[in-house]
């Protein structure tokens, strides 16, 4: 058994959406403010706290809490309360099982038909009021009763909202219905989910239908998905140290005063021994105090003495902060060890974090210790749901590798886990991360999306890559790789640009630093050249981005592609993939040149206004020496800078590549000059970065002219990411 999916209705920036659960681990991605703890509020305060606060609810619905409030206290048209006011209101969440022939033993109580054998089982669990006419009464006597006392002052309650500020509590219980397989809806184009309605018709269940089914375990980040109090803050954190969670573990699952084995019962005597030599010995260290004492009278005729004794239960071995020490040399004769607090934080966080899944493991499989003999044994639930959320506020870079490469394993290093399925573990994991999100695998990673409600509020859609490539194995292989390489963050940002190589990687912060719009922006720039960014464009239409491709015209003539000097009218071509392929899908170079602005953009096919633009290089005219112009059709990165910036290149300093181009504008002859710079830059190909690095040495990169092709391109992506911040997004719910 194990969850296959949840959908999740009017909770937060979760309108509307559908979670898909792998088997193992599910890793949540997405920008800031993209819905991720949204989705981990949801899952503890539905499956662990069962309670909601008014915030909880999506912003839209607010509004329509205030206007049913609205309809209560309208007296000119009275209506009659009743559940079916708040369908469209109340946040619910879905679990949706899938269920084993064989484990029908767990759910024989929420079958949903009798003739059900196997398949999916779906729990709603809603936030509702337990009486809507009572709900209605006191909200009206309260309301009104704020009205006689003034109708100047704004008493609470103001409307239904305010009311239900202070009075959620009291008025709303989150209730379970059983749902029907046969009303699963498939996810809309626009990835919205359809869950069924609450089913009225029948009665909440009076049990809760997943105490025995699932477990849930949290590790929180710094916010505290436990919604814990500031009161509370301390003692979360001094439960991080390692040697609190051994003393919890002890006590739980080792102690050997409680249920002892025959071993546990040897050493229990010979520590009682042990203990009574103590206390003869303490009794005499304290004797001469006792004496001292006397002369005080007391313990006197009628008051009881005092009798010292040590204390010595098991537990108390490990009591003190000190019990946890790490060797840090041995000069042969002696160990030197320093206690837990003085191990790097990144691994103290890393051992701590690990052994609280070590932990979360053996509660769920055996039980706890401290429960008394006579006492029911639990039953083990088959699901263990273990929620993370963003591990890397514990960890830093070199040590998030590590512990999400073996946190599933810890979860399943048991003898009741290892080789049998009837205990499923899954695992959870919200990050910002690119290094957690980048060892995992493309079927494991759910992106959540931003987008927007049909009131213009900010709501959020999941996204599902496991098939972001169809059946494309080896592209996903390659697009897999290759992101892991270059430790990207595209999962993580609101733009992307994809750049043809090592010059335009060096120089690109410049140019977005010109743009203020753009340097405010999480930009994920990636270095991937025209040959292969088209095998990213799946990727980008499904994480639904603005996307700048910033490639070469790379011109070539002939049957085999040859590389030749741009010209017009000679029949040329591009033999650049990416502009074959992407957006453009033309190749003739004479088209390409006079390509106006609007036919390089194309709007994503997943969201209207996330757009890609490929941009290449342009011709330049240039004023030469003798005054007359002359266009130039640079060919690659290099050459489009060595024409914007031709009155510096005459003078610039350096070796290589800029000496080549100095020279070459000696000349004032606009073709030879044009084939002199073709020939220097193909020469010199494999020392691109060599001429970027030279140019910043030897002139201050601020005072460079961005070619034409890339300063428009940025000044479009600026106008994008402008027009989208000021229209989805009125207010940041959370990240």
């Amino acid at each position: 058994m194990n969850i296959a999916f949840v959908e999740i209705k009017n909770f937060r920036k979760l309108k509307s959406c559908r979670i898909d659960l792998s088997a193992k681990s599910t890793i949540l991605v997405g920008a800031n403010n993209s819905g991720k703890t949204s989705a981990m509020f949801a899952f503890v305060k539905f499956l662990k706290k069962r309670q909601l606060v008014v915030e909880d609810f999506t912003l839209s619905n607010l509004a329509l809490i205030a206007h049913l409030g609205e309809k209560y206290i309208d007296k000119t048209n009275p209506v009659v309360p009743s559940i079916e006011d708040w369908k469209e209101i109340c946040p619910f969440i879905d679990i949706w099982l899938d269920v084993r022939e064989d484990e029908l033993r767990y759910v024989a109580d929420i079958i949903p038909t009798l003739s059900w054998r196997s398949g999916k089982i779906g729990i709603r669990l809603i936030y509702e009021p337990k009486d809507s006419e009572n709900l209605f009464q006191e909200f009206i006597s309260a309301f009104e009763l704020a009205r006689t006392r003034s109708d100047k002052a704004k008493l609470w309650p103001l409307d239904l909202t305010d009311y239900l500020h202070n009075k959620m509590k009291k008025h709303f219980v989150m209730n379970a219905y059983i749902l029907d397989p046969d009303k699963i809806v498939p996810l809309g184009q626009d990835s919205t989910a359809y869950p069924q309605e609450t089913p009225y018709n029948n009665s909440p269940l009076d049990f809760d239908p997943l105490k025995k089914l699932i477990r849930v375990d949290i590790i929180s980040a710094q916010r505290w998905l436990e919604d814990s109090s500031d009161d509370d803050n301390d003692a979360k954190s001094e439960s991080n140290l390692l040697s609190a969670q051994l003393r919890d573990y002890y006590d739980r699952q080792l102690d050997p005063e409680r249920k002892p084995s025959s071993s546990d019962l040897k050493a229990l005597v010979e520590m009682q021994s042990a203990k009574d030599v103590f206390d003869k010995q303490i009794s005499k260290r304290f004797q001469s105090a006792m004496q001292e004492l006397a002369k005080f009278g007391y313990p006197g005729k009628h008051n009881p003495g005092i009798v010292i004794e040590a204390k010595t239960q098991t537990s108390d071995i490990i009591s003190h902060s000190t019990v946890v020490k790490y060797p840090i040399f041995s000069d042969g004769d002696n160990k030197y060890k320093l206690s837990e607090k003085f191990n790097g934080l990144g691994y103290q966080n890393l051992i701590s974090m690990s052994f609280k899944l070590m932990s979360f493991r053996d509660s769920w499989i055996n039980g706890d210790r401290r429960k008394a003999d006579d006492e029911k044994l639990e039953t083990i639930q088959p699901i263990h749901l273990v929620l993370i959320e963003e591990p890397e506020a514990h960890l830093h870079v070199q040590v998030q590798q590590v512990f999400i490469k073996n946190a599933y394993n810890i979860l399943r290093n048991h003898s009741r886990l290892k080789t049998r399925n009837e205990f499923c573990t899954q695992m959870i994991v919200s990050t910002h991360s690119s290094t957690i999100a980048l060892e995992c695998k493309f079927s494991e990673l759910r992106y959540f999306r931003r987008t927007k409600s049909s009131e213009g509020l900010p709501i959020s859609v999941v996204i599902n890559l496991s098939n972001v490539f169809g059946v494309s194995t080896q592209t996903t292989r390659f697009v897999a790789r290759y992101l892991k390489t270059t430790h990207c963050d595209l999962f993580f940002a609101d733009a992307a640009i994809l750049i043809e190589g090592t010059g335009e990687r060096v120089f690109m912060p410049y140019f977005i630093n010109m743009h203020e719009t753009l340097a405010d922006t999480y930009i994920s720039v990636l270095e991937i050249g025209g040959r292969y960014a088209h095998y990213l464009k799946p990727l980008i239409d499904t994480l639904g981005i603005s996307c700048l491709v910033i490639t070469d015209l790379d011109c070539g003539h002939g049957s085999n592609k040859s590389s030749i000097l741009p010209e017009r009218g000679k029949g040329y071509f591009s033999s650049n993939p990416t502009i074959m392929n992407w957006v453009i899908m033309n190749s003739d170079l004479d088209y390409l040149l006079d390509l106006d602005f609007n036919s390089k953009v194309e709007s994503n096919p997943h969201i209207s206004d996330a757009k890609t633009r490929v941009a290449y290089q342009t011709p330049i005219k240039v004023v030469l020496t003798d005054g007359t112009e002359y266009e130039f059709i640079p060919n690659t990165f290099e050459d489009a800078m060595a024409y914007t910036n031709y009155d510096s290149f005459k003078t610039m300093n350096g070796k290589g590549l800029i000496k080549k181009f100095r020279d070459a504008f000696k000349n004032n002859n606009g073709c030879q000059i044009a084939t002199d710079v073709y020939n220097a830059v193909k020469s010199s190909s494999t020392k691109k970065a060599e001429f970027a690095l030279d140019m910043i040495y030897n002139k201050d990169p601020q005072s460079i002219v961005t070619p034409a092709y890339i300063e428009d391109a940025l000044t479009w992506l600026e106008e994008e990411i402008s027009l989208k911040d000021n229209n989805d997004f009125l207010s940041k719910e959370d990240e």
